[in-house]
């Protein structure tokens, strides 16, 4: 990357950084809710938004580093912190799933309110829904994670017809990348801060207005049973 390229990138990274003060203050109004109460759903929350602090701080280190493979990783495992923390609104019993996965349960191996498995691919259909984008990152991340031809690429430089000869690159370093791959990475990674930061911003409602949320439940499947 050239120096105004690096310059985007610390700009970006900055805002990164931004997003990390912000999840803090949500860390805070979570905590603070409902006379400091904790309940299942709060210890999941609190696991995601310690995760989000450490990925986000290494993310940053190994993007400055140019080192795609591993920065590609943990945006996978970003957004895998997302998708789990959203499972925990589509449940009958959401403190319960919280506590089960406290106990070592797998998310893959848990139901929905609809009986369906919440696999990674289940979830990412459910918020593709509303976040159409979340799709190409999955399957594009799932890349970084296990050895495929992700990996394979980004050890070749380019072939010359000619001399019959290709580019090996071998280090830890990226081969030379324009400088929007990781102003597109850095995006990402922001966006699935903002599902994981909506999600806990919801559940700091629930939790500072119980009978609110009690009520317009009530409501909510009143209206189903009276369509159905």
């Amino acid at each position: 990357m050239s120096q105004g390229d690096q310059s985007a990138v610390e700009t970006a990274l900055a805002q990164i950084k931004a997003d990390d003060a912000e999840i803090l203050k949500l860390a805070e109004a979570m905590l603070r809710a409902y006379d400091a109460a904790l309940y299942g759903l709060d210890f999941l929350a609190i696991a995601a938004l310690n995760r989000c602090l450490a990925l986000s701080s290494g993310f940053a280190l190994l993007i400055r580093e140019k080192n795609l493979i591993c920065a590609g990783a943990l945006l996978r495992m970003h957004l895998d912190t997302a998708l789990r923390f959203y499972a925990g609104f589509i449940v009958d019993k959401p403190h319960d799933f919280a506590v089960a996965i406290l106990g070592g349960e797998h998310v893959r191996r848990m139901t929905d309110k609809h009986g369906r498995k919440m696999t990674d691919q289940y979830l990412v259909e459910h918020l593709a829904v509303e976040y159409p984008w979340i799709v190409q990152l999955y399957e594009t991340t799932s890349g970084y994670i296990h050895m495929s031809d992700t990996h394979m690429f980004s050890a070749f430089d380019g072939v010359n017809h000619a001399e019959r000869s290709v580019g090996i690159k071998i280090g830890a370093t990226d081969k030379e990348l324009p400088e929007q791959t990781y102003l597109d990475a850095i995006h990402a990674f922001r966006k699935s801060t903002r599902i994981l930061a909506r999600y806990i911003d919801g559940w700091i409602f629930t939790k500072s207005n119980p009978e609110m949320v009690a009520a317009m439940k009530a409501e909510r499947d009143a209206a189903a049973d009276s369509a159905g």
